[in-house]
């Protein structure tokens, strides 16, 4: 049996049944991790950004902090939390595309949005359209923006709190709507990873949490000691292990991880005071990230710390790591330079990339239950960037 393409993801992607077993394939090829050597660092960034048309905030961010890590340099106080607000924007944005016009006409029955009621259709779009205005105040552009080494390109010009607020209320008003989110069976139990700071959510933050059984923190540059990668011959996606297990990366990884700190997300993510491993389990954990995300941006523009927005940056010899948590997951840009900042080597650990694994085991248990016809509803819960995850 061949699913052929896979509906309602990001990239193309193709299920496939075959002596018992099931594989989700993904056939293109990107290449980001060659091409980018031999590139000086200025364009570093801007070359990742354009991996991705739905999370370029991310991979765009994540490159800046892994050649600052790279050349020691220090952004400013003002600069982290405007990157804070991008990454937060972003994932507001990325998450309602998911949740309102991909994901929920699993839920209504439906084969697209046009199933899902008219006013969830019109929240999903007035979140996405003010996500995007930050990001563009920020980066100049939605789609392909402009992070800079060593800071952000512009301060943000108009404080957007009180739309912020409009949009938080309307969403929180139709949370009981959306209770059906809150389905799911256990299909298996993984290993999960998430960026956190002092044991709370965070995009932008500095350690890195595990769970195997037991919890366990450590420092982003010794990924290397924790993540391995390997590749198996019919997909072009890599099948990355957490000290050699399955594992998973995401909103559900993050609230399973870590505590949430803003008033109405804190009440919702009580859901998930224990270890929670239901698949479907991920489209509820980003409706609570997206009013986590709106009432912390919101708590951030109105304390936005003072400093520059940029500094000038002198290339220096050296490795560097970049971790920030995309939407989707944990995203991981390690680079090496020369001593003219020319990039010499890049590794991307994408998170679609580390869910790989775990989707195909979920596949195959639903074939072993019979269930062959809610293959693309366990694909979609993951919210799959697969444009990102081959390199």
């Amino acid at each position: 049996m061949i699913i052929e393409p896979v509906t309602r993801i990001e990239g193309n992607a193709v299920i496939e049944v075959r002596d018992g077993k099931v594989y989700f394939k993904v056939l293109e090829f990107r290449g980001f991790e060659k091409f980018l050597e031999g590139r000086s660092f200025e364009y570093v960034p801007m070359i990742t950004a354009r991996i991705c048309g739905i999370c370029p905030v991310a991979h765009a961010v994540a490159s800046a902090r892994a050649i600052e890590n790279a050349f020691g340099i220090e952004i400013s106080e003002r600069a982290e939390d405007l990157r804070r607000v991008l990454l937060l924007a972003q994932t507001i944005q990325s998450h309602a595309l998911h949740l309102f016009f991909l994901a929920l006409p699993d839920y209504f029955k439906s084969d697209s949005f046009v199933g899902v009621p008219k006013d969830l259709v019109s929240l999903g779009i007035e979140l996405r359209k003010i996500a995007n205005k930050i990001v563009e105040s920020i980066a100049v552009r939605p789609i392909h923006p402009e992070v800079i080494v060593g800071g952000v390109a512009r301060d943000i010009s108009k404080n957007p709190v009180d739309d912020l607020r409009t949009l938080l209320n309307g969403l929180v008003s139709k949370i009981n709507d959306l209770n059906i989110l809150k389905e799911g069976e256990v299909l298996s139990e993984t290993a999960y990873l998430s960026l956190n700071t002092a044991g709370k959510i965070d995009f932008y933050g500095e350690t890195l949490k595990g769970y195997d059984g037991e919890f366990f923190e450590f420092k982003p540059e010794d990924y290397g000691n924790y993540i391995e990668e390997k590749v198996e011959s019919y997909s072009f996606t890599k099948f990355p292990y957490l000290k050699g297990k399955v594992c998973r990366v995401g909103p559900l990884a993050r609230l399973n991880l870590t505590k949430v700190d803003t008033d109405i997300a804190r009440e919702m993510s009580k859901e998930f005071k224990n270890i929670r491993h239901e698949t479907l389990l991920y489209n509820y954990a980003r409706l609570v990230e997206i009013v986590y995300c709106l009432e912390k941006t919101i708590e951030i523009l109105e304390n936005v710390r003072s400093g520059e927005i940029r500094q000038l940056v002198k290339p220096r010899e050296g490795v560097g790591i970049g971790v920030v948590e995309a939407p989707r997951g944990t995203l991981i840009h390690h680079y090496e330079f020369d001593n003219k900042g020319l990039l010499r080597k890049a590794n991307l650990i994408v998170p679609t990339t580390i869910n790989n694994t775990a989707i195909n085991q979920d596949l195959n248990v639903m074939y072993k239950k019979g269930r062959e016809e809610d293959f693309e509803k366990i694909v979609r819960a993951y919210d799959p960037c697969l444009s990102c995850s081959t390199h």
